[in-house]
Order: C-alpha cells, then sequence, then structure tokens
C-alpha cells in the first residue's frame, strides 16, 4: 500500500454525518413549517376578517336615532335591525356567504368562515323566531306579522348550502328586506312592537335554553374521543357565529333599556360581554385537541368554558329580571 495514499472514510462518519443533517432538517422544519402556516394566515386576514371584536360605530348604525329616551317604534326597529345586523355583514364581506360555493372554488375549502355562517343563520333563525312570534304582537292570540312571519318561515329557513335556483345568499337578503320593511312600518303605525320586562326575561331564557345556546354548547362538551380532529374548528366557529349574531341582539336591547343592566346587575352584563367577547375574537393559528391533562391547549375545551360562563351570568340577569 502507498504510504502516502489517503486513510479511506470510515462508514462511522458517514452515518454521522447524515445523523446531524436529518437533525438539523428536523429543528429547521417546525419553525420553517409555522412561519409558512403564519404567514399564509396573515395574508387571508388581512383579505377578510377571522376576529370581530364589538364596535362602538356598529353600535351606532344598528341604534341610528334610536336610544334610551327614543319612542317604542324607534326602539323595535332598532331591535330588528341587530337581529340582521350579522347575518347582512357576512353576505356582504369580502368572500361573501361561502358555505354554499361551488367544489372548485377555493372558498369552497374556507370551512372556518363556512362554519361560522352556519352558526349566524342558526342564531338568525332562533331570534327572528322569538321576535315575531312574543315581540312583535299586543298579545299572545295575535297574528303573526306577516313580513316577518315569511322571514322566519320561508327565507331564514332557507337551506344554507343552495348555489342556485334560488341561492341561498338570495332568499336570506329577502328575509333582511322583510324585517326592514316591519321596521319602516312602525313609526308609521303599521305594524307592532311590545316589548316588556317579562318579554326580556323570556327572551334570555330564551337564548339560554336547550334550543339556542345550549346546542353549539353541545357541541363542545362532547367527549373528545368521541369528535374527529377535523371537527374540531367547525365546533369552534360555528359557536362563534351563533353568539356574534347573539352580542348583536343583546348589546342593542341593554342599550335601550337599561333597567336590563340595572335590575340585572352591572357587573353580571360586564362579565357576560367579556365572555362573549372572547368567543368573538377567538382565532387560534391551529387548533389543539390536548386531552385531559396533556400539554397542548384544548381549544375547544376553551371555547365551552367561555360559553358556559355566559350561560351562568345571563341566567343570574334573568332571575334577577324575574323578581
Amino acid at each position: 500500500m502507498d504510504p502516502a495514499a489517503p486513510a479511506p472514510k470510515r462508514p462511522t462518519n458517514r452515518l454521522l454525518k447524515t445523523t446531524i443533517v436529518a437533525l438539523l432538517v428536523l429543528l429547521l422544519a417546525w419553525p420553517a413549517t409555522f412561519g409558512a402556516v403564519w404567514l399564509v394566515n396573515a395574508g387571508y386576514t388581512a383579505l377578510d376578517s377571522t376576529r370581530f371584536p364589538a364596535s362602538e360605530s356598529e353600535l351606532a348604525a344598528i341604534l341610528q336615532n334610536a336610544g334610551l329616551g327614543s319612542a317604542e317604534p324607534q326602539k323595535g326597529a332598532a331591535l330588528s335591525r341587530a337581529l340582521t345586523h350579522r347575518l347582512e355583514a357576512e353576505l356582504n364581506s369580502t368572500l361573501g356567504w361561502s358555505v354554499n360555493d361551488l367544489w372548485v372554488s377555493p372558498t369552497r375549502w374556507l370551512d372556518n368562515r363556512a362554519n361560522r355562517q352556519r352558526g349566524v343563520i342558526f342564531s338568525t333563525r332562533m331570534l327572528a323566531a322569538f321576535f315575531a312570534t312574543n315581540i312583535a304582537k299586543l298579545g299572545t292570540v295575535d297574528a303573526e306579522n306577516e313580513w316577518l312571519k315569511e322571514a322566519r318561515e320561508k327565507r331564514f329557513a332557507f337551506s344554507e348550502d343552495s348555489w342556485w335556483l334560488p341561492s341561498s345568499e338570495s332568499e336570506y337578503r329577502k328575509g333582511i328586506d322583510l324585517v326592514k320593511k316591519y321596521a319602516a312600518a312602525l313609526p308609521e303605525g303599521k305594524a307592532v312592537y311590545n316589548l316588556r320586562s317579562d318579554d326580556i326575561y323570556n327572551l334570555l331564557m330564551a337564548i339560554l335554553g336547550n334550543q339556542f345556546l345550549d346546542q353549539p354548547l353541545g357541541l363542545l362538551v362532547q367527549a373528545t374521543e368521541e369528535v374527529s380532529y377535523w371537527e374540531l374548528d367547525d365546533r369552534i366557529y360555528y359557536t362563534q357565529g351563533v353568539v356574534l349574531v347573539m352580542r348583536d341582539f343583546l348589546r342593542t336591547l341593554v342599550e335601550l333599556y337599561p333597567l336590563v343592566r340595572e335590575k340585572g346587575g352591572d357587573e353580571n352584563l360586564k362579565i357576560a360581554f367579556r365572555e362573549i367577547e372572547r368567543v368573538c375574537t377567538f382565532d387560534p393559528l391551529v387548533v389543539l385537541r390536548g386531552r385531559h391533562d396533556s400539554v397542548m391547549a384544548d381549544h375547544r375545551g376553551k371555547m365551552a368554558s367561555y360559553v358556559i360562563s355566559i350561560r351562568e351570568r345571563l341566567n343570574d340577569v334573568a332571575q334577577s329580571i324575574r323578581r
């Protein structure tokens, strides 16, 4: 053997280098992936909102000429606007109503906003039913307002995923227009608005009932092992849509009727609205499903805790009003 020839490379050296390279790739892959997800998310949120903090300008637009000293018809018009405000905002948003988009459309795959919109229409239906059958009548035996009846039974009840003949958007816009007709008729004495203190109590109890807020809460508290990973974010954003509509309606109600705050307790309402804001601004980069004592976050459980707190505080308000 030529003593000047280089020694052959040992297999152990190659294995060590390969291992080091593999570890470096793994170490760099996570932050690179996280950064890519963050950039995509930041770009999307610049185009289409994913957090919805309470806006005083939006509340002012709902109230318009209504306020504490306004006549009941003006208050009724404002409360009816609050009923459809979130649905109209979804229809007029940058990407519009995406629940019914075709499979070939990129917006079809934006399931977070689609489930939020499903929650919005569900909540709108529930509040429209209560408004039409309790608040827009002088007595229980009186006939229901024809515009509100058509809006709740035909237009808002229409399927949320119909693309054409007719589309969901066109039906919901017709429903909103019918509610606006009702609001416009109130000052002229051609429609009825009759909100009493027992109606406020009944409204809060309807919101807290098993057909309204308990419905999304049930989706949040179902045992973790019974819910697939791919359903976690669907349930979270559906709940957000439900609460967004409820927030518009309750904020308007409290603004128009201070007795809710006076008799129900200012502190209870503050905490309720604080938890409502947490739901409306909830938008984690990645929805996690931490199990039991896992170190990972349980986002569905966190959302459930907000909703439970809202229920308890609103129930305290309702019971105080009843006394």
